[in-house]
């Protein structure tokens, strides 16, 4: 409705002639409505929407701002497809008040060009009553010529604002633009000039000569000849061509060091304390200097084992293996370039002329056969490149410890905020990513791939990059061994609900309460960064440091008054996505596809891992939101396609050897995960709990008080039942929330226990409607229940 109205409202507007003023000027909407149905003849006007239209854009145009005004229901229009779509509703609060403000001085400036201009006439609809005043008013205060400078100057710093022009780039671009066009004119002049004298003058030894200083080709690093007469293949011309057949193929074996990465031996220096200015920070989160944190040092984790060299001798029996092996399906290979890396070696094939890839690529299992590999990948084609690429594992592979990755000067100098050590490429370098910009990741892989390895690799690089007051993690591990020893975190790294009782959450009704405390913690905070003017976690942080943002605000989200503080980064790590569907998918999906499409720009970022990648797992709606991927070894095909959309996850050897998915690129890279074992990780923890933390942990808001204020008061104006509580304990008591159960129990009718039911629903109790069936009961306790119904103030 909001959106007919609006699109009413233009082509009204839009159609609006001043002939029509006369016939509906001084008349009511119900004398024009009359008129139109009576016997007279029938009054005629421009508008398109007949006498309504007249009478609408009349009163619109004439007494508002004049033809300005139809900024108005394109924003109404504008907000209408928000609210239809869902879209982000921040960034168009403030593209409204500057439509607002430009609307408004255009109006003016209607009024102010016939006092400047004297032979410009332009009627009062241009202008409307609005217009006309404040125009009024800048030319007694600012006079003609003051007043439309400064209502033109407004106008054009309101467009840039609005439209986010760059002006130094713009001018810049202007620059290079015409820079270019004078200078391709110019050559292009004297080339037409010289043509004439090159056509009459180019001889034969001139092309001699230019033939000498054509730039000869680079010969490979690293080559190791197969054969002591070498031929290379030169271009020649047509006539000195020889047959296919009587030219043999003489491959090249090139081989590419590994870089190695440079290593920082220090520890990690403890970041220098700056002072912040005089403000109120909110209960329960603490400023920087309130903490005296030392972050871990890395002689916490184990030394760095002696790596074995890398055999040139099996590199070479490997690339002569595939090219013979090639050779004998007729597929002619004309060189390989080798890059070695700690697990997996990159054999780059470039394949002769006749070949097609699709042939390489047929021929996977055979080449497995041959070499007796675990399982070999075929990239076809290398992107960028005009090789194929075979990717065989390592007979003596090396281990990828995370020492050496956060010990690197890559990890180390990163600019990421959120930066994850990953591991090393198939090239053996070190690759880090940044979490922050990805902005979630999701993780497969089958039990032994890896998988739990690589999420414990990701939260202990935050551990050694992060403070306490930068980072919070929110840990939901449904098989309760897992993530652990990551409890002692509570008060230094830990973010818990106030509707739960645990560190690490292992219960799946507890993961339901925690994701929609999240929610609300996301919708508080895209609050606050309303209320400060800002588009994302690090604007807000770097202003708040500036002790500008000292007002308080009412959320909201409850309806209470929270003050401006520092915005810790959230993480929310979900080690077992599978069991969570399973138990309560209904619950969780919709949380957690709320958070991934919403949760970026205010800090909170998802990293879910599943053993199980399936599509009842992986739903599109999950995957959707989810560019970011990390595939492990996996059973089959139809698992890699669902984690990467693409087969090859079921080639890889499983110990820490991945596909990963930036995001950003069409095809995964392939790499090995860093390696932190249980004892590194339990040591890391101990240092830090051993170490002072914040009194309070860092405390989301609660669902239920959400809840409470979406219905207004004490939340429970209409669930007066005296029965509620006494229902509510058998419903717990019995573990089944149906309304027989009620009915008996209590003695009443079929209506009556089905409103308790409802009322049990709606304050968390028991779970949504599911056909014939008794409700599901989310609490297992006694003492969850009186805590939920003390929150509802329900006795």
């Amino acid at each position: 409705m909001l959106m007919l109205a609006a699109l009413f409202l233009i082509v009204s507007i839009v159609t609006f002639s001043n002939d029509d003023i006369p016939v509906v000027e001084g008349r009511s909407f119900f004398s024009l409505f009359s008129s139109a149905f009576s016997s007279e003849s029938p009054i005629k006007v421009h508008n398109s929407l007949g006498l309504f239209g007249a009478w609408i854009a009349n009163y619109c145009i004439t007494f508002s701002l004049g033809y300005p005004v139809i900024v108005f229901p394109l924003l109404i229009l504008l907000w209408g497809s928000t609210i239809l779509f869902r879209w982000n509703t921040v960034k168009l609060v403030v593209f409204t008040s500057y439509a607002l403000i430009f609307s408004s001085l255009l109006s003016s400036l209607f009024g102010i060009l016939p006092r400047v201009f004297l032979s410009l006439q332009l009627s009062s609809s241009w202008s409307g009553v609005v217009g006309a005043f404040l125009a009024e008013g800048f030319i007694k205060f600012l006079g003609n010529i003051g007043a439309f400078l400064i209502t033109l100057t407004g106008l054009f710093i309101t467009f840039v604002l609005a439209a986010k022009i760059d002006l130094f780039r713009a001018a810049q671009g202007m620059k290079s633009a015409t820079v270019t066009s004078y200078g391709w004119m110019k050559e292009k002049l004297s080339k037409d000039d010289d043509e004439e004298e090159e056509e009459t003058s180019f001889s034969e030894e001139d092309e001699e000569k230019e033939q000498e200083e054509k730039p000869k080709k680079k010969e490979p690093f690293f080559t190791i000849k197969q054969t002591e007469d070498v031929i290379a293949k030169n271009e020649t011309d047509e006539d000195d061509e020889i047959e296919e057949d009587e030219k043999p193929v003489v491959p090249v074996i090139e081989i590419t060091k590994s870089p190695e990465p440079p290593k920082v031996s220090s520890p990690p220096k403890k970041k220098e304390k700056k002072p912040l200015a005089n403000v109120e920070i909110a209960q329960g989160i603490s400023p920087d200097e309130s903490l005296d944190y030392v972050l871990p040092s890395i002689d916490l984790l184990e030394p760095l084992k002696k790596q074995e060299e890398i055999d040139k001798n099996e590199l070479e029996a490997n690339a002569e293996l595939v090219k013979s092996k090639l050779a004998n399906f007729g597929v002619g290979i004309e060189k390989v370039t080798v890059t070695p890396g700690p697990v997996v070696t990159l054999y780059e094939l470039t394949p002769a002329e006749d070949v097609k890839i699709a042939r390489i690529v047929s021929l996977q299992d055979d080449l497995q056969l041959a070499l007796s590999a675990k399982g070999i990948r075929i990239i076809a084609p290398i992107p960028g490149k005009n090789t194929v690429g075979v990717e065989i594992p390592n007979r003596n592979p090396s281990i990828v410890q995370l020492r050496s990755i956060v010990n690197s000067s890559r990890f180390q100098e990163s600019k990421g905020k959120l930066s994850i050590a990953m591991g090393k490429t198939i090239s053996g370098e070190i690759y880090v990513d940044d979490l922050a910009k990805m902005p979630h990741l999701l993780i497969a892989g089958a039990t032994g791939s890896g998988k739990s390895v690589g999420v414990n690799t990701i939260i202990m690089s935050f551990l050694y990059r992060l403070y306490p007051h930068e980072v919070k993690f929110v840990i939901i591990d449904p098989k309760k061994i897992e993530m652990s020893l990551y409890a002692g975190l509570r008060h230094h790294y830990l973010a818990v609900s106030p509707d739960i009782d645990e560190e690490i959450i292992t219960n799946s009704n507890n993961a339901v309460f925690v994701l929609k405390s999240l929610a609300a913690e996301m919708d508080a905070r895209y609050d606050l960064l309303a209320n400060a003017g800002v588009r994302n976690i690090v604007d807000y942080n770097d202003k708040f440091k500036t002790g500008k943002l000292t007002q308080p605000l009412e959320t909201e989200v409850t309806g209470e008054t929270i003050r401006h503080r520092r915005l810790p980064y959230i993480v929310v790590v979900i080690d077992e996505l599978a069991d969570l569907m399973l138990t309560a998918g209904r619950d969780v999906e919709p949380s957690i596809a709320r958070l991934a499409q919403m949760a970026r720009a205010v800090g909170i970022h998802l990293v879910l891992a599943t053993q199980r990648p399936s599509v009842d797992v992986i739903t599109g709606v999950i995957k959707a939101n989810f560019p970011a991927r990390i595939a492990y070894q996996v059973a089959s095909k139809t698992d890699s396609r669902t984690i990467l959309d693409a087969n090859g996850a079921e080639q890889l050897i499983g110990q820490g050897d991945m596909l990963f998915l930036p995001g950003n690129t069409p095809k995964p890279a392939r790499m090995q995960n860093a390696y932190v074992s249980t004892d590194e990780v339990e040591r890391v923890t101990e240092y830090i709990a051993s170490q002072p933390g914040y009194a309070e942990p860092y405390r989301l808001p609660s669902s239920f008080e959400k809840k409470q204020s979406g219905i207004g008061g004490n939340g429970n104006d209409t669930m007066n039942d005296e029965l509620l509580v006494e229902a509510a304990h058998l419903v717990v008591t019995h573990q089944q929330g149906s309304v027989s159960l009620l009915q008996r129990r209590l003695s009443v009718g079929y209506a009556r226990a089905g409103k308790l039911i409802d009322d049990l629903e709606r304050i968390g109790v028991v779970g949504p409607h599911t056909g014939s069936k008794a409700r599901d009961v989310l609490i297992e306790t006694e003492a969850e229940l009186s805590r939920i119904l003390e929150s509802w103030n329900i006795r």
